[in-house]
């Protein structure tokens, strides 16, 4: 069994605190449950929009959130589990993707690249749409559950 590393997008986060939804939480615990099976690696970046929304699932005090962020960070201070990535570890992403992928997503890319990524896991069809010609694996968070629920 290979090792992937996955940069992940906010949805994981927002799933996990509830805001989509019962089911998308649940889908989302499944999700850090393969990762773990797997031994597949969260790449993200310390201090990004990401890092900032995971350290707030931490200040929830209802039972269920405690739980799925204690399950989080579990995966995450797992050293074979994560590539946290400092700011001057990130290069500038090209001239022609800032074109195209909007500036709160450039981080994505950065940690894509600086981890030699298997892929970004996102919600953002947008996104998608406009790596494609980049060559840069975009895999849409359904695809990805359905993938992970077949293996």
């Amino acid at each position: 069994m290979s090792v992937a590393r996955w940069v992940v997008n906010e949805w994981l986060l927002h799933d996990l605190k509830g805001e989509n939804g019962e089911e998308r939480q649940k889908e989302a615990v499944q999700f850090l449950d393969r990762l773990n099976q797997r031994c597949d690696i969260i790449v993200f970046v310390l201090g990004s929009p990401w890092a900032k929304k995971a350290y707030e699932l931490m200040e929830f005090s209802d039972p269920k959130r405690r739980l799925l962020s204690k399950k989080l960070w579990g995966l995450l201070n797992d050293t074979r589990k994560r590539c946290p990535l400092k700011q001057d570890e990130l290069q500038p992403i090209s001239g022609e993707l800032q074109k195209v992928v909007k500036p709160d997503d450039w981080y994505l890319v950065q940690a894509f690249k600086a981890a030699n990524a298997d892929g970004i896991i996102t919600t953002d069809e947008d996104l998608q749409k406009v790596l494609i010609p980049f060559s840069i694996p975009v895999i849409m968070r359904e695809d990805f559950l359905r993938q992970q629920l077949l293996e």
